[in-house]
């Protein structure tokens, strides 16, 4: 008897990476994908807990449903919030069934397909000899696709709960992560984003080839036009990755660099391992290597003992380097952080202003680079069509800038000569470029 299951996915592109390997390892075994949780008779949330306001979402989400439990669907909560909480989810949320860790997704296929002969409730935690699902995404009409390289990290930031909510640095072994890829070009798909907590560490764990190589190996196959990556640490960037945005076509001139404060005060309570000089010379030695390279980082305001004054010095950092843009964070404790042992002693209408100011300032920071791509001729991926205007297509430029233009949907997944004729905050306007 067929069982239908769907599924929704909460936080970064890790877990939707997650997710779509997932729904193609389920399909596989027999399960059938349905597109809302009154017709599944499985309902799987793949959770986030990096910051509270994620889990208050997907917990409220979860209880928005808990009527559903009367006709005997199987609650399922997969994710870092399953790992970070266990079986204390049971306790607080006792209408949910199933609790799974990100490392142990294989081994749930088997609990849902018997989940009826179980007399009790399953949660499965912490690490697996099998922590990546190796099933290729059931991808249509895509031409860009994520491949996670690592799962874990060993940095400890003391704010961050991926080393709980994800374990340790593991590496996936660089001939599974090719066979990958390979894979992905004969779907179709042109575009490989590689991700990782922090790829710069790819390979340190079983001694294999590292990130550049890897990139390198990526490189060489015949019908990927790019590739992009997330996250890098500052505290490990290597010079031969810093050249290798010159020195490999195919890799996209994009740098996410999160730096999270502009104070070495709070950057040493973050236990982020580097100082706000050595980021500046990351910075610019990047810059001095490809000049129209685009920057990107994430920022925390609001961390513990952030006096007015810390806080300055990241709006005055943030004025200097000129990212193209920002993620800006309102800081929130997490239980078994070390930071959540320090006091939370910036109060939160201080947190709210200290992030408006800093969105209002990278807003016109963005606002400014964006408007210097007017008449602009630049190389754009072509992504997909606009769901917002019909005849329309959205593509990105080598620097990870959205651009929106008249196009026919033939043009998916080529690179095209692309005039740009407006730069707003979020995205630019242009149109096909004929010489």
């Amino acid at each position: 008897m067929e069982k239908f299951f769907y599924i929704k996915t909460y936080g970064c592109q890790m877990n939707f990476a997650d997710s779509h390997r997932l729904i193609s390892f389920l399909v596989k075994n027999g399960f059938v994908q349905v597109f809302s949780p009154e017709q599944a008779d499985i309902i799987i949330v793949n959770s986030c807990s990096v910051r509270k306001h994620a889990e208050d979402r997907m917990f409220g989400y979860l209880n928005s449903l808990k009527p559903l439990k009367k006709k005997g669907k199987i609650f399922c909560l997969y994710g870092c919030t399953a790992n970070l909480y266990g079986s204390k989810i049971l306790s607080k949320y006792p209408f949910i069934d199933v609790v799974c860790s990100p490392n142990r997704f294989f081994e749930s296929i088997k609990i849902l397909q018997e989940f009826s002969s179980y007399k009790k409730k399953v949660v499965l935690q912490g690490e697996s000899n099998n922590p990546f699902l190796e099933e290729i995404p059931n991808i249509k009409n895509q031409v860009s696709c994520e491949v996670s390289i690592t799962k874990g990290c060993n940095n400890f930031c003391s704010y961050c709960v991926v080393p709980y909510a994800r374990g340790k640095l593991i590496s996936k072994p660089p001939e599974k992560i090719l066979d990958e890829v390979k894979k992905l070009v004969e779907k179709g798909v042109k575009e490989i984003v590689l991700l990782g907590q922090n790829v710069n560490e790819y390979g340190k764990d079983i001694g294999s080839i590292d990130f550049v190589k890897l990139l390198e190996e990526i490189h060489k196959i015949d019908g990927i036009l790019r590739i992009r990556f997330l996250t890098s640490h500052p505290k490990d960037v290597p010079e031969n990755l810093i050249s290798s945005f010159k020195n490999l076509p195919k890799l996209c001139k994009h740098f996410h660099l999160p730096l999270q404060s502009g104070s070495d005060k709070i950057l040493k309570l973050m236990n982020r391992q580097y100082t706000i000089s050595h980021y500046l010379k990351i910075v610019e030695n990047v810059r001095n290597f490809v000049p129209d390279i685009s920057i990107t980082s994430d920022i925390i305001v609001g961390f513990p003992s952030e006096t007015e004054d810390d806080f300055m010095e990241t709006y005055k950092f943030i004025e200097k380097i000129k990212f193209d843009e920002l993620f800006v964070f309102k800081y929130s404790p997490r239980d078994g952080t070390e930071s959540s042992k320090l006091k939370d002693d910036v109060p939160e209408e201080e947190k709210e202003k200290r992030h408006k100011l800093i969105l209002n300032l990278q807003e016109k920071i963005t606002q400014q680079i964006n408007q210097n791509y007017k008449d602009r001729v630049v190389e754009i991926f072509v992504e997909k069509e606009s769901y917002k205007k019909k005849g329309y297509l959205i593509g990105k430029t080598e620097t990870n800038k959205p651009v929106f233009f008249k196009g026919d949907s033939s043009e998916i997944g080529k690179i095209l000569k692309v005039k740009i004729l407006e730069g707003f905050t979020h995205f630019l306007s242009g149109e096909i470029f004929s010489e």
